[in-house]
């Protein structure tokens, strides 16, 4: 096949920008391609209007987001999408029927969903490559395993199986592909990063302290994330309770997928209605100013394959903590943050270690930073995956 240099790139995800608080996958999908844009290449998403409220648009169909081409294919049902995770973008199919001759690549971002079954009919039959990044749900497991089972059986693994390349997060999830039947010359360890640009300059320390009532000498332990069960935040604020009786408060930053009001209790049982706050998502300036005055930042979840906020937080040279569930943990341990079991003794003593040990805060601090710098910009990441596209375009 001829060399492309300037590439006809479609994404393929089933939530996009401006649907941040829909989790990690967005801002991947969103980053990588405005990068695209910004290389030369002409970039197309396709996706649908699903977000915690449905997204609205004058035309729904061929949106200017930065320079990429998006594509919000309406779902039948919004409540269907949220409770269940079942998209159900119809007017999609004869899109992708029509148009996908057009392009040179397509990248699906995770699999189990309906978008990614008819992009994977169309590609096949008309012969464009394509790459699948999983974002960690490779395996079936945590929650509705049963239908991911189903779904596999049906076309999950078909999907796998004809991707050119897949994307492995990490070493852990590159084994799970193989788990799932994958062939080790077709999985690529291509990590997530963020944009360094948006941490050359960071706000003055005090401004997200000072809007939500917080002491300038008190300690802030910051998570940000969706509020969701499989984060752990029942057992953060377990920890938390721990140290109550010290300086420091706890700041949940982050959108609620049915878990806030069980939060609550906790938190009422535990009297720590003045220690704990909830700011909702923020994006943007806010969230960084909210990086900037913490002074751990913590992911204590269940299940994480990858933690973007944690990249987030070390470009502002914070420290981490993260339960061994996460597979970045391997190399967070004693050299950018603690690590800990998913035991809430074990957590509370990391946080007590770090709130009293300001030089280990600054040492973890700047080698995050610097390795930030090194492994996890979206520059660097963005070309990898770029080589990786015109390997496979050329070699089909």
């Amino acid at each position: 096949m001829k060399k492309v240099f300037k590439m006809k790139i479609l994404h393929v995800v089933p939530s996009f920008a401006p649907c941040f608080s829909h989790g990690g996958v967005v801002n991947a999908s969103y980053q990588i391609a405005k990068k695209q844009v910004e290389n030369g290449h002409d970039v197309t998403v396709y996706t649908t209007d699903s977000c915690n409220e449905r997204l609205k648009f004058d035309n729904n169909y061929n949106v200017d987001v930065d320079g990429i081409k998006v594509f919000y294919f309406k779902n039948i049902s919004n409540t269907v999408k949220n409770k269940l995770t079942i998209d159900t973008p119809l007017s999609s199919v004869n899109y992708l029927r029509k148009s996908i001759a057009d392009f040179d690549i397509i990248h699906i971002h995770e699999h189990r969903h309906s978008l990614a079954i008819a992009t994977h009919r169309y590609a096949e039959k008309n012969n464009i490559p394509y790459v699948l990044q999983a974002h960690g749900s490779v395996l079936p497991f945590f929650q509705k395993e049963q239908l991911k089972e189903i779904f596999d059986k049906l076309w999950g693994f078909d999907i796998l199986y004809d991707a050119s390349k897949v994307f492995a997060l990490t070493e852990i999830e590159k084994e799970q592909y193989s788990k799932m039947g994958v062939g080790e010359d077709r999985i690529e360890i291509v990590p997530l990063g963020i944009n360094l640009d948006e941490y050359k300059n960071l706000p003055d320390k005090g401004n997200f302290k000072t809007k939500y009532g917080i002491n300038e000498n008190e300690k802030l332990i910051l998570f940000l994330g969706r509020i969701h069960k499989i984060k752990g935040l029942d057992l953060l604020i377990d920890s938390f309770s721990q140290i109550k009786n010290e300086n420091v408060k706890l700041a949940i930053v982050g959108g609620d997928y049915g878990f806030k009001d069980e939060l609550e209790k906790q938190i009422e049982k535990y009297g720590l209605s003045d220690k704990v706050i909830f700011p909702g998502v923020l994006t943007g300036k806010d969230k960084i100013e909210a990086l900037t005055d913490c002074d751990i930042f913590v992911m204590p979840s269940r299940y994480e394959s990858f933690t973007t906020s944690g990249l987030e937080a070390m470009a502002c040279s914070k420290p981490l903590i993260l339960t061994k569930n996460n597979h970045i943990h391997t190399w967070v341990k004693d050299n950018v943050g603690l690590t800990c079991e998913f035991d809430e003794e074990d957590l509370s003593e990391c946080m007590k270690t770090l709130l009293n040990d300001e030089k280990l805060c600054e040492k973890f601090g700047k080698t995050g930073r610097e390795l930030i710098e090194n492994e996890y910009d979206w520059n660097k990441v963005s070309k990898q995956i770029e080589g990786i596209y015109k390997n496979c375009i050329d070699g089909y």
